[in-house]
């Protein structure tokens, strides 16, 4: 199984989690690591560390969710993946990217680059945009059948 690490700004990783075992149930090899206000790096590095030894104990491929480009898990993370070469970072965090990563990762022979290319599509798919036009439009094609 793939292993799945998210980690954010503030408390979000946890609560991304929390809402998507909701969802579809309590999750193995997940990890959250926030990365809290006047938390030093060196702290924060040392947590994803630890968190990285765990999941690679247990799966050879992990993949780390965080929520911006650039950012403090970003960066630290991305710092890691010489040490950590079946390490991949994803940016842009949301609940359907982890809700298809945790139905699909556990499917026998699931490589990672194919899960990357569902999560992703899947993420952007789930970003719309609605309005009062939209909503009638919606509501003018749900009549034409």
């Amino acid at each position: 199984m793939i292993a799945v690490l998210v980690s954010t700004h503030g408390s979000t990783a946890n609560g991304m989690i929390e809402t998507v075992e909701m969802i579809c149930g309590k999750q193995a090899q997940c990890e959250a690591v926030p990365f809290l206000m006047g938390q030093s790096l060196d702290d924060f590095q040392q947590q994803i560390e630890q968190k990285l030894e765990k999941l690679t104990r247990e799966s050879s491929d992990v993949l780390c969710f965080v929520d911006l480009k650039g950012g403090t898990p970003f960066n630290t993370l991305v710092n890691l993946v010489s040490k950590y070469p079946r390490l991949e970072v994803i940016a842009g965090v949301n609940i359907p990217m982890l809700l298809t990563t945790f139905t699909l990762r556990t499917d026998d022979g699931n490589k990672l680059n194919d899960l990357l290319s569902e999560v992703i599509d899947v993420s952007v798919k789930s970003i719309e945009r609605y309005n009062i036009v939209s909503i009638m439009d919606n509501k003018s094609q749900d009549e034409d059948f």
